[in-house]
């Protein structure tokens, strides 16, 4: 089967199905009663990501698998997936927020635009659209299902990490050559927006810049929404 393309019929159908699940999801969940903890659905749903994630990213490091410029963990997107399954599990006001901003803010890019080439008869295609679907699914049914709303100290909080990951990943991307958080000096194999944000490493202040709009944005839009009755 030919290669993945972006813009193709493939995606839109990818898309598509994914924005049917999370509609499905969050339907269901918000006819549910509240509850404090969470369901057995959500719990079911953390585990298996969870061991997709460790299955997937231990073939990774593998030899002959393994290389170091492209196959570690060390995505914002691997961070968030994780940190997916932990909101599912503990509803920790630290995770939801990490997840509504990077999931919503930053992981939509990855949907829109994939970083992919594997067709849809490869386990990896699958792979790809079950941790960025899934990051994406949680953060939206976080907000519109469990009501999460961001308030400033979430908003400087998602900064305060962004950062955090940048001033750690720069360094490790200079030393291996690499392009992990896509701020590295090159640009990915498959259209981005990155593409049109100019030279490295002047891009970089373009890309914390349009970041701090991002979570603005989402502050402000999702501060101001209104929260569902008995959800905190």
């Amino acid at each position: 089967m030919d290669s993945f393309r972006a813009f193709s019929i493939t995606h839109a159908l990818a898309v598509a199905t994914l924005a049917l699940l999370i509609v499905v999801w969050i339907a269901a969940t918000r006819k549910a009663p509240a509850s404090a903890g969470p369901s057995a659905v959500e719990r079911a749903l953390a585990w298996i990501n969870l061991a997709i994630w460790f299955a997937a990213h231990l073939w990774w490091i593998i030899p002959p698998a393994l290389d170091v410029r492209t196959t570690l963990p060390l995505q914002l997107c691997h961070v968030a997936a994780i940190l997916a399954s932990v909101v599912l599990l503990t509803r920790r006001r630290w995770a939801r927020t990490l997840v509504y901003f990077w999931g919503i803010g930053l992981s939509t890019q990855a949907i829109l635009t994939p970083s992919l080439t594997d067709p849809p008869d490869s386990i990896w295609f699958w792979g790809f659209w079950q941790q960025h679907g899934f990051l994406l699914a949680v953060a939206l049914h976080d907000f519109f299902a469990r009501g999460y709303r961001p308030g400033w100290n979430d908003f400087r909080l998602a900064c305060l990490a962004t950062c955090a990951y940048l001033l750690a990943i720069l360094p490790l991307n200079l030393l291996l050559g690499a392009n992990y958080g896509f701020v590295g000096d090159s640009t990915p194999e498959t259209p981005s927006i990155v593409d049109v944000l100019g030279p490295w490493p002047q891009r970089l202040v373009i890309i914390i810049a349009l970041v701090f709009v991002a979570f603005l944005i989402l502050k402000l839009l999702g501060g101001g929404w209104r929260r569902l009755p008995g959800h905190r």
